[in-house]
């Protein structure tokens, strides 16, 4: 066990950060650490929780003796009836103040949002304790791990919208892709007919041409074997004219 002095309101609340069951904080008076009764009672009342012991000089406190126990309890009961109070007070204020229209709720704390980025991350990556983020950024403990909470929650939500939109951005450009293939598809198929009408038309043309050649080639013949056979018959002509000549 270790004994720690406090010898003022920063020292107490230090040693009372970094107590340890068994541990004793010594403090010369209450007025030197604390600066209202409210505070010290807290400051008490953690001490307590976190099993450490209390000596004060001026006030004779010690609650190291069994007898001197009670003391953390009477602490803690005061604590707690000054926080009753206190809450008590705040919601009758509070109803007062909006029956007359006053109320206008609990104003937010303005937090710079690259500081408190810059010095979350110096925290998480353990350059910071907690203690010296929440002094950085002027917070308590219940607003600094609210406010992770809040951006943590925050992150997860731009993460799962971001998911939604790349999601949403792929479906439509796989729709968008089926639909140019088919298109194309289209377009293919309709080039194709094109072309196969053409082919038919220029096979067709070449049918019509071989059968004009065939035609002309088969007119020449007829023209032909028609000169060869008029040739035969004047030859005829000639002879028998000859072969008549030749009797007279």
């Amino acid at each position: 066990m270790e004994t720690v002095y406090a010898q003022d309101q920063k020292a107490f609340t230090e040693a009372i950060e970094a107590i340890r069951p068994g541990d004793c904080v010594r403090i010369d008076s209450i007025s030197a650490v604390s600066d209202s009764a409210k505070a010290f009672l807290e400051a008490a009342v953690k001490l307590a929780d976190k099993g450490g012991e209390l000596v004060c000089s001026k006030e004779a406190i010690d609650t190291r003796p069994e007898q001197g126990a009670s003391l953390f309890s009477l602490c803690r009961a005061l604590n707690d009836l000054e926080q009753s109070g206190r809450s008590a007070r705040r919601r009758s204020g509070i109803e007062r103040a909006k029956s007359e229209g006053k109320y206008k709720g609990r104003k937010p704390i303005v937090i710079d949002d690259e500081l408190f980025e810059s010095v979350v991350a110096r925290w998480k990556g353990g350059e910071l304790n907690a203690r010296q983020a929440m002094a950085l950024l002027e917070l308590k403990p219940n607003t600094f791990y609210r406010r992770i909470k809040e951006q943590e929650e925050k992150k997860m939500k731009d993460y799962k919208q971001m998911e939604h939109e790349i999601k949403s951005e792929l479906k439509d450009a796989v729709r968008q892709s089926r639909h140019d293939l088919g298109e194309l598809k289209k377009q293919v198929r309709a080039e194709a007919k094109e072309v196969k009408k053409a082919a038919d038309e220029k096979l067709e043309l070449h049918d019509v041409e071989r059968e004009r050649r065939k035609d002309r080639i088969r007119a020449e013949v007829e023209h032909h074997d028609t000169v060869r056979q008029m040739k035969k018959d004047v030859e005829a002509e000639a002879r028998e004219l000859k072969k008549m000549m030749e009797n007279e």
